[in-house]
């Protein structure tokens, strides 16, 4: 059982209760000695965590993978946390927590089948921080067929004597283009200052992966137009960093990069401040890339952010329509809370997601209001979107709580350009090909029940399966079915009522179906 979040000194880590002098002291520790006298270093700046080494103790052995001989190095199981709306991952280490991170599936050859058999993965690829890991100075590596069962090598990847990468590696993204897995990632140097490149692999695997001998450094501050090289406003670190890496929907074949950086406009008037900027790929190759800019919408000025971090893109399903640019309000911001931390801004209709022009996007929208107070995403500090096949995550890593430091991932549930989050999110990978996608599971009804709610189910074969119903803390409140769900539509009541036939009290309530293969889940809000 994973123990309570560990505080940690020496990075950028949002700890539950943490007092003012306390953030006071990380600051201080953050941005590091020797800074000349007339340097103001701002709190929120990502500095070079400096004493800790990675700890050199490995994990016991134990292959959840294949069956066969565990390899070197060696794994460990790590089964998710399982609450109403989502999964949660948490690192081995009870001492250590998970930060940024990147959210990948792909195929690979099964060597427990006939030869041409391939079977599906997800991984997550993550920052490790606190504790033995205050240094930030690897990455670890899980995978799983299921979102539930995790097999883990905490050592997977690091740090290495190429000066761009030397002291740190931070925020990865995991992209295929053309023939390759590319892992981009924030490198920091012996200087504490920040770029952006890449390591590659022809294929991502679990311990079986091979990466090519060379790290490269494609991107840095003095490439662009806009941001700053080394500022006296954050302590002369350069900040640049966080890269997402999609799919050029304007230019197939080239990619495009999106990063956090602090901006020349807010240097120019004595403070600090990060935005979004965007730069595309070259064609035929990811070594070289052109400056778009930086989203002005995401000034400071505009967003009230401070810390801007982690921008991604979210597109609706097989469409390039609904493109919402997501980002964090990050570090310790003064009044956060954990409901604001993620915000949203939305690409108008008909503009491309390349333009960095003001009047191509929306004012932000904070993720927790859009989801009308979902509690799935509180204290998530950062984010990540997979799509694969018909199933669409949405995931982050929990800064904030309210229960461990790890990375929760939640099935996401599109309605035209709009979605909502809920149910588990585990799955078996191949269900997006199975018969069962096609259960179904609604709250019937209009207003929200009074007295009793009915659960509509309409499921395309017989299944064994599961109706429980949970409290927005995720206790169990009753379970409906527990046992064979005929084909075709069934209908089951709530009677608003707890175990020992107690009404409940008002709030919001998760129904949740499982079944081989699948879940789905449906929110209850009870108003009386």
């Amino acid at each position: 059982m994973a123990l309570s979040i560990p505080s940690s000194s020496g990075c950028r880590l949002r700890s539950l209760g943490l007092r003012s002098t306390t953030l006071a002291l990380l600051a201080s520790v953050m941005v590091g000695p020797g800074l000349p006298a007339t340097a103001t270093p701002l709190a929120g700046a990502r500095a070079a965590p400096r004493g800790a080494e990675p700890a050199s103790r490995r994990i016991p052995p134990g292959d959840p993978g294949t069956g066969i001989t565990p390899p070197t190095p060696v794994i460990l199981r790590r089964p998710s946390l399982q609450y109403p709306n989502y999964a949660l991952f948490v690192d081995p280490d009870p001492n250590v927590v998970c930060k940024e991170f990147t959210l990948f599936y792909n195929t690979i050859p099964d060597s427990t089948r006939l030869p041409g058999q391939v079977r599906g993965l997800f991984h997550i690829v993550y920052q490790r921080s606190g504790g033995p890991q205050e240094a930030e100075t690897s990455f670890g590596h899980a995978w799983s067929t299921d979102l539930r069962n995790w097999a883990v090598d905490t050592a997977a990847f690091s740090v290495d004597t190429t000066s761009w990468n030397s002291a740190h590696v931070w925020s990865p993204c995991l992209i295929r283009h053309g023939e390759k897995d590319y892992l981009f990632y924030t490198g920091v140097d012996s200087m504490g200052d920040q770029r952006i490149g890449y390591a590659s692999t022809e294929r991502l695997d679990t311990t079986d992966t091979v990466w090519d001998p060379e790290r490269v450094m494609v991107w840095e501050a003095a490439d662009t137009r806009w941001a700053v090289p080394r500022p006296w406003t954050y302590g002369y670190y350069t900040q640049f960093r966080d890269p997402f890496v999609m799919d050029d929907p304007d230019l197939p074949g080239r990619l495009l990069l999106f990063y956090s950086a602090h901006d020349s406009t807010d240097f120019a008037a004595g403070r600090g401040g990060l935005a979004v900027g965007v730069a595309r790929s070259a064609p035929g190759t990811v070594n070289q890339w052109a400056d778009l800019g930086c989203f002005l919408s995401t000034l400071p000025r505009t967003t009230q952010v401070g810390q801007l971090e982690g921008p991604h893109v979210v597109t609706v399903p097989g469409s390039h329509a609904g493109l919402r640019l997501i980002f964090s309000n990050a570090g310790t911001p003064p009044d956060e809370t954990g409901t604001t931390t993620l915000r949203f801004e939305s690409l108008v209709p008909g503009a491309s997601v390349s333009d960095t022009s003001f009047k191509s996007w929306s004012a932000p929208t904070v993720l927790r209001d859009y989801l009308s107070g979902d509690p799935t995403v509180y204290g998530w500090s950062g984010s990540e979107h997979l799509s694969v096949g018909d199933a669409d995550y949405l995931a982050g890593f929990t800064a904030w709580g309210p229960r461990y430091q790890g990375i929760a991932i939640a099935r996401m549930h599109w309605e035209g350009d709009n979605f909502t989050l809920g149910g588990y999110a585990f799955t078996a990978v191949n269900e997006f090909r199975s018969d069962a996608r096609g259960v179904v599971l609604r709250v019937a009804g209009g207003p929200p029940p009074t007295r009793r709610v009915s659960f509509a189910i309409d499921s395309p074969r017989e299944l064994d399966a599961r109706l429980e119903v949970f409290d927005a803390t995720g206790g169990r409140v009753r379970t409906l079915l527990a046992g064979r769900l005929a084909r075709g539509a069934t209908s089951l009541a709530w009677d608003l009522t707890g175990p020992a036939g107690e009404p409940v009290p008002n709030g919001m309530y998760f129904a949740r179906l499982t079944f081989a293969g699948g879940n789905r889940s449906a929110r209850v809000p009870v108003v009386r």
